[in-house]
């Protein structure tokens, strides 16, 4: 059988395929043994014998690998005072294991086994991505202050949810202050010459973007700046000559992977312009996958070439509403020439993808697949579809000015709410917590009865995954339903209207 990678010890350190059952997966209780899972923590990036520290290590750099327990071992410096020959094992024997956390406070020690256990869990629809990130996320918080600060402060944004105060969470005093500690300390490490790492400095800017959407927050720009932000760092990165954020190095590849989800999630829903240049919006060759290729990111929930759509929907629909403010503002029923022509392309492209996808089952991220069980690659099918219909919602609505109680529109708001229901709510790792943005979109255009399921869908995501932002996505669609100028104006002139700056993620 293949290694487990995301099951409990015993059946890692017996190279065995672990069914992952808690508190005991079905090895260890035929065997009578005592089941654990543990999370290891490693850098990401850098293959470890070539990486500077790794260099260190059986060459000239006085490394040494010390075992203190079977399985676990530190590196420490090599011994000059007395030779190899005279040491014996009782030298080698730490009395007490090492503690990585022992520099922080015990406050900062709960956010970050909170952090590990829970709060990482809403951003991952499954265990293997889970500890992909936090493998990669600790040990470079334990090092950036900027880092540590908004891994915690994203962290206490979740205890928030928790404790039913998800109303008050983007004006809590103690994740303000940890807000604002990470930006005091993200503005000296920007301007310290000497601060090389941008993996770090990438992970801070993706980490506040993430908290102030989470809180909930709708402070104009405020999440915006952030991936502003990260992109100015990658383009640094790149013309600085240090290997790309879009290189195959896992870290690297992660925060590129972020980057791409929240721009393509902006463009299908944000009101304002889409981010980066416009050059972003022409393919999905532009993404730096190093081809044309697509498949089912596990951590989007949607295609590559679907995310390409996203962003040229934003792009033509933004097109779009700055024509209307300078010409004869919004007409219902009134479609330029040029718009239709980009809607008709993009809706074929949807059906394009819509199509390969019935006659083939589609890719999962490189590496993906292995890591994935049955059902949870079929919820990844079923969201990717929930995406696939909340795009072509929004080419009807924000491109074609499609009236909301269209039988076009309608059949993919029904859809929607039955890939959702498919998938159903859970608590535990699943591709549930990848679907506040397309019920959002089916919310919208919901009418009579659907909008008492998608009030109940909203409910049961916050319940399941305590993101306050999901509470606040209700809430805006109660606003929304209440204040609609009619069914012509879509959630997009709404928002402009409203002068919000928010995005259901």
């Amino acid at each position: 059988m293949s290694r487990s990678f995301t099951g409990c010890k015993r059946c890692k350190a017996r190279r065995q395929k672990c069914d992952e059952q808690r508190p005991s997966c079905g090895r260890c209780q035929t065997a009578g043994e005592q089941c654990h899972y543990a999370m290891q923590l490693q850098w990401g990036g850098r293959t470890f014998s070539r990486s500077r520290f790794g260099a260190c290590v059986g060459g000239t750099g006085g490394m040494q690998r010390l075992e203190y327990s079977p399985g676990e071992f530190i590196y420490t410096t090599k011994a000059t005072a007395q030779p190899v020959s005279a040491r014996t094992a009782s030298d080698l024997t730490l009395s007490q294991p090492v503690d990585p956390f022992s520099s922080l406070s015990s406050d900062q020690k709960a956010l970050l086994h909170h952090f590990i256990h829970d709060a990482s869990q809403i951003t991952a629809s499954h265990s293997g991505m889970q500890q992909d990130i936090c493998r990669m996320l600790i040990p470079m918080a334990l090092q950036t202050p900027s880092l540590l600060y908004a891994t915690t402060a994203l962290s206490a944004i979740h205890i928030q949810a928790l404790n039913n105060q998800s109303e008050t969470a983007k004006t809590a005093p103690d994740i303000a202050r940890l807000m604002a500690l990470s930006l005091e300390h993200f503005r000296k490490e920007l301007g310290n010459p000497s601060s090389k790492d941008s993996e770090a400095l990438v992970a801070t800017a993706r980490t506040l973007c993430l908290a102030e959407i989470h809180s909930g927050a709708i402070n104009p720009n405020s999440w915006r700046a952030h991936i502003d932000g990260a992109r100015a760092l990658m383009r640094a990165a790149d013309a600085t000559g240090e290997e790309s954020p879009r290189s195959t190095s896992g870290f690297r590849r992660y925060l590129d992977r972020w980057y791409w989800s929240i721009v393509s999630l902006t463009a299908l829903t944000g009101n304002g312009p889409p981010i980066g240049d416009v050059s972003d919006f022409a393919s999905s060759d532009l993404m730096g996958l190093g081809g044309s290729t697509d498949y089912l990111d596990d951590y989007w929930g949607f295609s590559v070439d679907l995310a390409a759509v996203f962003r040229q929907i934003g792009a033509a629909a933004w097109r779009s509403q700055e024509a209307e403010k300078t010409g004869q503002g919004f007409v219902a029923g009134e479609v330029d020439s040029s718009v239709e022509d980009d809607a008709a392309s993009l809706e074929s492209a949807i059906r394009q993808l819509m199509n390969r996808d019935s006659d083939s089952q589609p890719s999962f991220y490189p590496g993906a697949a292995e890591g994935l069980s049955p059902e949870s690659a079929q919820q990844l099918l079923l969201c990717n579809e929930a995406f696939q219909h909340s795009a072509l919602i929004q080419i009807h609505r924000r491109l074609r000015k499609t009236p909301s109680s269209s039988p076009e529109v309608q059949q993919s708001v029904q859809r929607i709410l039955e890939c959702t229901a498919q998938i159903g709510p859970s608590s535990g790792l699943s591709p549930w917590v990848m679907l506040t943005t397309p019920i959002f979109i089916a919310g919208c255009e919901a009418h009579g009865e659907d909008r008492a399921i998608v009030r109940q869908l909203l409910s049961s995501l916050h319940e399941t995954i305590r993101i306050p932002n999901v509470l606040q996505s209700l809430k805006f669609l109660e606003q929304y339903w209440s204040n609609q100028l009619g069914e012509e104006e879509d959630w997009s002139h709404f928002l402009d209207r409203m002068q919000f700056d928010f995005i259901p993620y």
